[in-house]
């Protein structure tokens, strides 16, 4: 397995992303918006008021645009976008420090790239908090709960998704990342009507995170290999805890318990389960397709069983079942 190259494409794109912030800091803003309306050119822009709108309120219309919201609330009627990009496919923005709320989508940046977004609480939304779109970007300190269908969308590849409360979302889940390597690190992610997080490439990681208590499996990351699930509690999701499939995958010092299907499931081959638990789970305290490795699982009091193996041998040491 290469751990190497998982870790190394998402530090890669925490790097860029933060050096995008720094080049863009809202921190410094000189143009003073006090009503809705379009940001360009580029420069940095900052929210003196309050705003509500019926639709879109603010458009981002120029590259290298940063926005401080200098902890003010957008509200909206429903509908629209709080923040968007009216489709301009721009390169380099950043955003932070404020509240959105009653949009259909919170921050919609859905053609846009580069993007940074830091401490923005964007909930209680009737569609999606936060979607962001082309690579690459970072959410810091984001929270986006209470939305009716999503919490966090990222499109495509190499987003970082540090610190964010996603919680209490609808049907379509907690975070969703559609494109590879985003990394969810030091997040929570409960209570969402769907999966808690899911992605559909390779090199997703899910890092010193709690996800627990959706109603689908807690990190469901399928389709490509090379998926990590790390130092994170995924307990009391109603489907599996961690379901990873394809090859290469890695659950670590992980604790995967009380869940309503298996507590981790890997399909394909040379996966690994090390240093982990997953107790009191429905179904097995661990489903895995060999061949593959576990070393240090402990796996009590499942009731489809400690450990299920198919498919080959699976090199096992130290496991308490």
């Amino acid at each position: 397995m290469s751990l190497e190259r998982g870790f190394r494409g998402y530090a890669l794109a925490t790097l860029g992303a933060l050096a995008l912030f720094f080049a863009a800091s809202p921190a410094r803003a000189d143009t003073a918006v006090s009503a809705c309306g379009t940001l360009s050119p580029a420069g940095n822009y900052f929210l003196t008021t309050n705003l509500t709108a019926t639709g879109n309120c603010i458009v981002i219309g120029s590259e290298g645009v940063s926005f401080d919201m200098r902890n003010h609330t957008i509200t909206g009627n429903g509908t629209g976008d709080g923040i968007s990009d009216g489709g301009g496919h721009f390169e380099s923005m950043a955003i932070a420090n404020g509240k959105i709320r009653n949009f259909s989508v919170g921050i919609g940046l859905d053609t846009s790239c580069c993007v940074v977004i830091r401490n923005v609480d964007s909930s209680k939304n009737t569609d999606t908090g936060v979607l962001v779109g082309t690579c690459c970007g970072v959410l810091d300190s984001v929270t986006a709960n209470n939305n009716g269908t999503v919490g966090v969308m990222a499109l495509e590849c190499c987003y970082s998704l540090n610190n964010l409360q996603v919680n209490n979302n609808g049907a379509g889940g907690g975070i969703i990342a559609t494109g590879c390597c985003t990394a969810s690190a030091n997040s929570t992610v409960s209570h969402n009507g769907g999966t808690g997080v899911f992605g559909n490439d390779c090199c997703n990681f899910v890092i010193n995170s709690k996800v627990q208590q959706n109603t689908g499996d807690g990190v469901d990351l399928i389709t490509s290999c090379c998926n990590f699930v790390v130092g994170s509690t995924v307990a009391l999701n109603q489907g599996d805890g961690v379901h990873l499939t394809n090859d290469d995958n890695l659950v670590s010092g992980t604790n995967a318990s009380g869940n309503s299907g298996n507590g981790i499931f890997l399909s394909g081959t040379d996966n690994q389960i090390t240093s982990s638990v997953a107790n009191g789970n429905q179904g097995a305290g661990a489903d895995v397709q060999c061949p593959g490795a576990i070393t240090g699982l402990q796996a009590k009091g499942n009731a489809g069983g400690s450990l299920t193996t198919s498919g080959g041998t699976c090199t096992q040491l130290n496991n308490k079942l």
